[in-house]
């Protein structure tokens, strides 16, 4: 059946991931000591064992191939889930660091719509979860309006119940879960987008505390730190 609604207690941000790290990137950049350094990639830490001085990065404004080091008393790592400080870490010859990872197989595909009109302001969020009592794959969807007066649409599935990638087979999906609600809504809105796939939804933790050894001048944010399963919002 429906889940009866709570009070509000708290309230979530719905905006794709562009509008998101674009207004996080305006703000940052109204700081006068930011300066952002574009088109660039870190390839390694600089330092060793002991301390981080700084980190080697391609540039790939200044020609191919072109390197240059950045010092630092500080380097953040916030690049997020696909981090390389496990593979950073052990070219300064520090031990590995302890890792859990928790992965229930999830997998998501997504699409963007345009919603009909008067649906595309002050629409609630519309969610169709698994029963868990069923002795079944896990299989859910997710409406979230974004800006644009636009839908992002979501299916999810476990192993033996992923959602499939290709177009015509997104609807189908949808029909199917144990109540049509957002197969019903997705025939009132115009697909704007191809189907983005992803299964990289396992839940990683770094225990940096229990490191045997931690040289300074590093910390460690973010999905770098802990990635979770994006639904939960913690990204």
């Amino acid at each position: 059946g429906w889940q009866h609604r709570f009070p509000e207690t708290q309230f979530m941000i719905t905006a794709t991931r562009d509008l998101t790290d674009w207004t996080v990137r305006d703000q940052a950049l109204r700081q006068e000591r930011v300066r952002l350094l574009q088109e660039c990639e870190v390839r390694e830490l600089l330092g060793g064992p002991g301390r981080v001085t700084g980190v080697r990065v391609a540039t790939a404004g200044e020609g191919p191939g072109t390197v240059r080091d950045l010092p630092a008393d500080l380097v953040v790592d916030c690049t997020g889930r696909a981090s390389r400080l496990r593979q950073w870490l052990a070219a300064l010859g520090v031990p590995a660091v302890p890792e859990e990872v928790v992965d229930s197989g999830l997998a998501y595909a997504t699409r963007l719509y345009e919603a009909p009109p008067g649906a595309r302001e002050g629409f609630p969020v519309v969610n169709v979860f698994s029963d868990y009592r069923a002795p079944v794959p896990g299989r859910s969807a997710s409406l979230v309006p974004v800006e644009g007066g636009r839908w992002m649409i979501s299916l999810t599935g476990t192993r033996g119940g992923r959602p499939p990638r290709r177009e015509d087979e997104f609807d189908a999906f949808a029909r199917s879960l144990r109540s049509p609600l957002i197969a019903r809504l997705m025939a009132t809105a115009r697909p704007l987008t191809g189907v983005q796939g992803s299964s990289t939804a396992a839940n990683r933790r770094f225990y940096c505390e229990r490191a045997t050894a931690w040289p300074d001048g590093l910390v460690v944010l973010g999905d770098s730190l802990v990635a979770f399963n994006p639904i939960y919002g913690h990204g």
